[in-house]
């Protein structure tokens, strides 16, 4: 029979609670070869304790081994399939590289995926690669949905998560690696649809090591952004904006805490851009974020192109090469600097 959220095998996963999820792993068959121990003869290597979960006929299918379909995409795309909506089933990914070359269709509410919890992203066993546009397409549907403990590495020129009008998006320990991905202002991790609300993104770790487009984007519309606990390196190159809240109709966002590091050859140049808004109700508030003398000059924590949105900055902090001249925070048009007083009991 399948395994439940709350068995003691998925403890690691999160504490038990009551719930009635479903667990169904995805495995990599070409993870590890028979001569390093993937598979062996008395069947006690992961690959046969893995094949040893699977159900008996007629109870379902609770593991899906990549090779018993023709593609990594086919196999992701069975298990969706088989996930119940608003159950708040778990597909949880053992380690290996999955690459998805044909867009998957995400359409399961409360949907959770997984892999083995790490002490730091860069740890994650388990990587999802984009290999065509949008090859990760979470429809309006997927409300709720859970991403964590996972390696994403997007698509030259292509946006990979493509994500509908949700309500409820958590994005949470992962590794957004753009390493060795060829240089694309195109290049995007995550768009969200205009009239998305309830976005969290907690505790990822960005690496870009080439001009590419935005980590986040928003569309249009785009109600509770929370951007928090992040670690941003840019090794090479220079990255227009790393959060790019684009589109018409009202914003509202969080930023911060957070790093933004890189090298003698990478620098961002604005860290949050809002543009094309055409209503007077979009309003961020950006705070606690530390910057290298790579991170975005005093004056581009974050870019109005539009007279009508406002942001917020507060104890943020831009360091600068010794004995040089410090830089000017000032406030001006729509962006406040540090303008607020301390709270009085």
């Amino acid at each position: 029979m399948g395994v439940g959220l709350s068995g003691p095998e998925v403890n690691l996963i999160r504490p038990a609670v009551p719930d009635f999820g479903q667990v169904f792993y995805m495995v990599d068959s070409n993870y590890r070869t028979a001569a390093q121990g993937w598979s062996k003869a008395d069947r006690t290597g992961p690959l046969d304790l893995h094949e040893a979960r699977k159900s008996s006929a007629g109870s379902g299918q609770y593991v899906f081994r990549t090779a018993d379909y023709s593609d990594d995409d086919v196999a992701i795309q069975a298990a969706i399939d088989a996930q119940v909506d608003f159950r708040g089933d778990v597909l949880y990914f053992t380690p290996g590289a999955y690459s998805v070359d044909t867009a998957l269709a995400i359409n399961v509410p409360d949907a959770r995926w997984l892999a083995k919890p790490v002490s730091h992203p860069t740890l994650a066993s388990a990587s999802l690669t984009a290999a065509v546009a949008a090859a990760f397409a979470p429809t309006a549907a997927a409300d709720r949905m859970e991403i964590g403990y996972l390696q994403l590495v997007p698509l030259t020129a292509e946006t990979m998560w493509n994500v509908g009008a949700v309500s409820g998006f958590h994005v949470h320990d992962t590794f957004y690696n753009t390493d060795g991905i060829g240089a694309s202002t195109a290049t995007i991790g995550f768009v969200f649809a205009t009239a998305s609300e309830f976005v969290n993104f907690e505790k990822n770790y960005v690496w870009c090591d080439a001009a590419q487009g935005p980590w986040i984007q928003a569309a249009g519309i785009l109600k509770g952004l929370t951007v928090k606990d992040f670690e941003i390196f840019q090794e090479a190159g220079t990255w227009a904006t790393a959060i790019d809240l684009a589109g018409v109709g009202a914003t509202s966002f969080n930023v911060g805490p957070g790093t933004v590091s890189g090298t003698a050859a990478g620098v961002i140049t604005t860290f949050v851009t809002i543009a094309n808004k055409t209503v007077d109700d979009s309003n961020g508030f950006v705070h606690g974020v530390r910057c290298s003398t790579h991170g975005p000059a005093a004056g581009s924590m974050v870019t109005l192109t539009t007279d009508v949105a406002t942001a917020d900055i507060a104890d943020c902090w831009l360091a600068v090469v010794a004995d040089a001249a410090q830089p000017t925070f000032t406030s001006g048009g729509n962006i406040s600097w540090e303008s607020g007083v301390p709270y009085t009991g």
